[in-house]
């Protein structure tokens, strides 16, 4: 009898689950489990189901977007590939809501006219412009799989002096070329700073975001903001370009490289504050702690270096992103971050970012 009716049980266990895999329902056989390995078979046949009824790539001119990487006031990024050549690459498209409103497009054309004007392999490349048959506008950009230097300093702190030396000397390249052609960047801060891998060389900074910029020279230009609104981020914003974002020049993307040098170096901005006045009213007037005394290894040649890039008074301070990179070049941590070291920070991170998803994955089943 015992027998039998274990027999009976195992039988409509069985049946269960046969029925629950038919059906793809997610309650089909609650706490009706036979084993570990049949859950975990249910769970993946549920997650194949449902990502086949969501993995229908929209088309967007030659591309098709594969999924969504971020988004912003303006605009959303998705990481697409290109049909005809198969290379990925990030689209950036207006959002909806944007498509009637004339500021915004003309911002969006210029962020893309502007991005596609500059060749730096430290600057992000554009490759393609259009607009789809729904009106919607949209750029198509290089993929840059990596991390910004915003996610950096979240993960894992301050970054040692020869890091950030390595790193901001590639971002005054791409400003060097930027400024030559009279455009200044205004919105320079960690998360437009994306630090990946090229061609295989790692630890390559790319410097992203250029929606904000601006002819030094553009008196002539229809006013792209509203009047008394902010352009920028008040935590690496220049005094001037609070005063008026219309009226900076190349000097107020060198204070704002350094306010990004030092939140690298201590792990926090120059500034902060509990509102974006108290912060730019903070940059105009209060007197920036030395980044020593919140990082005591930090170097006193590059501390120099930076605090010279955060002078109140533009005059005062390291006047172009040619110069600012000489003077990291002088520093004595200058070529100290190897490509070696690069390399097997990445590689390590990628260990332990397998090694928390495979435990994620495994709490959740």
């Amino acid at each position: 009898m015992e027998n039998g009716a274990t027999m009976r049980n195992l039988t409509q266990q069985a049946a269960s689950v046969a029925n629950c895999q038919k059906t793809s329902l997610p309650g089909a056989c609650a706490g009706r489990p036979t084993s570990m390995d049949d859950t975990r078979s249910l769970l993946k046949a549920r997650k194949a189901k449902r990502g086949q009824l969501t993995r229908q790539p929209k088309r967007v001119g030659p591309y098709l977007l594969l999924r969504r990487l971020g988004a912003g006031g303006m605009g959303e990024v998705f990481l697409a590939r290109h049909r005809m050549l198969g290379r990925l690459c990030a689209v950036k498209l207006i959002r909806p809501e944007h498509k009637g409103d004339g500021s915004a497009l003309a911002r969006f054309t210029r962020e893309a006219q502007t991005t596609a004007r500059l060749a730096h392999w430290n600057t992000a490349q554009v490759y393609d412009y259009g607009k789809t048959r729904d009106g919607c506008f949209y750029y198509a950009m290089e993929y840059l799989p990596g991390l910004n230097l915003e996610e950096m300093l979240r993960e894992d702190g301050p970054l040692p002096a020869e890091r950030v030396v390595h790193l901001l000397r590639q971002v005054c390249q791409s400003l060097r070329e930027a400024h030559a052609l009279g455009l200044v960047h205004r919105d320079v801060k960690p998360a437009n700073v994306i630090v990946t891998e090229r061609g295989g060389l790692y630890d390559v900074a790319k410097l992203l975001d250029f929606g904000l910029v601006k002819p030094s020279a553009d008196a002539a230009s229809p006013r792209l903001t509203q009047d008394g609104a902010i352009s920028g981020t008040p935590l690496f914003m220049s005094p001037e370009q609070a005063r008026d974002a219309d009226a900076v020049d190349a000097r107020s993307d060198i204070y704002s490289l350094g306010a990004v040098a030092y939140a690298l170096l201590t792990g926090r901005p120059p500034f902060e504050g509990k509102t974006p006045v108290a912060v730019i009213l903070a940059h105009a007037y209060d007197e920036v702690t030395p980044p020593s005394r919140l990082n005591p290894g930090v170097p006193a040649d590059l501390e120099a270096v930076v605090l010279r890039c955060l002078a109140k008074l533009p005059d005062e301070r390291i006047q172009c992103a040619a110069d600012l990179e000489e003077a990291l070049a002088r520093c004595a941590d200058a070529e100290k971050w190897t490509q070696s070291q690069a390399a097997r920070w990445w590689q390590e991170r990628a260990q332990t970012t397998a090694t928390k998803r495979k435990a994620v994955n495994t709490a959740t089943i």
